[in-house]
């Protein structure tokens, strides 16, 4: 008996001894990262936010001193913008150029000399092909509206109530370091912000984009993009009209500069 109790301690002391073995492997993934575990073409990328951030400044100035921009648009680049439709931009009675952060002091100059008063100044944040837009005024009612179209023909079309703004979009330039391409479009839109898709997107669909008056430019950080009316412009057929001219005792016409402070 006491031999047979000898023998099922040593099997249990080595069946134990077997359990406890200080060699036995730890797991291949240690100190793997989940990213590491997807395959070498699928393995997952840090996803960058594309952002373009633009300083606005709008200014207000007497429609009989119009012509006294003359010389701001004679240091500008237009060359440097694309437009939509040049024949249209032009009937649309607008002027569009580009230039430089250092040109804002003799534009600076020349705007007061015309007696231009700021109006306002913003800051626009986009996110890559994310529009925004920059509230002008306000049309309380539905109506039909005539306006400029393709190269200068008059067109009709329901617009309102809405707002009127000015659209601007930009889009990094993957192979360009540190640029964008901006769009710029005077619109009237419905704003649905807290409504359902469904209904947000039916309204949207009866925005009115004005593309005769639009255009685009590739633009960097200390890059500045000016807007203004050719001329007064009181007849709203004309985007300078309907959306960049005052009428009445105080005429007015109003300039926009843009000024591009970061491309991330």
């Amino acid at each position: 008996m006491n031999h047979l109790f000898k023998i099922l301690v040593i099997f249990i002391t080595a069946v134990s001894l077997a359990g406890c073995d200080s060699d036995v492997r730890k797991p291949q993934t240690e100190g793997i990262t989940i990213g590491e575990l997807a395959p070498a073409n699928q393995r997952i990328r840090p996803q960058v936010l594309r952002t373009t951030n633009i300083d606005i400044v709008i200014f207000e100035l007497p429609a009989e001193n119009v012509r006294l921009l003359d010389e701001v648009w004679g240091m500008l680049d237009k060359g440097a913008l694309r437009f939509n439709d040049p024949n249209g931009f032009a009937a649309n009675k607008l002027r569009a150029a580009a230039g430089k952060f250092v040109d804002l002091d003799k534009i600076d100059k020349i705007l007061k000399s015309a007696d231009a008063k700021k109006q306002l100044t913003t800051t626009i944040l986009m996110s890559d092909g994310q529009p925004e837009v920059l509230n002008i005024s306000r049309m309380t009612d539905k109506s039909t509206i005539s306006y400029i179209g393709h190269n200068g023909a008059v067109k009709s079309s329901e617009a309102g109530p809405g707002i009127l703004a000015i659209e601007i979009s930009a889009r990094k330039i993957i192979n360009k370091r540190r640029m964008a391409a901006i769009a710029v479009l005077p619109v009237i839109y419905t704003p649905t912000e807290g409504l359902a898709p469904a209904i947000a997107a039916k309204l949207k669909a009866g925005d009115l984009r004005f593309f005769s008056a639009g255009f685009g430019m590739d633009i960097k950080a200390g890059d500045i993009v000016v807007l203004s009316p050719s001329q007064f412009s009181p007849d709203e057929i004309t985007a300078a009209g309907r959306f960049f001219t005052r009428t009445g005792q105080d005429a007015s016409v109003s300039l926009l500069i843009m000024v591009c402070t970061s491309v991330s």
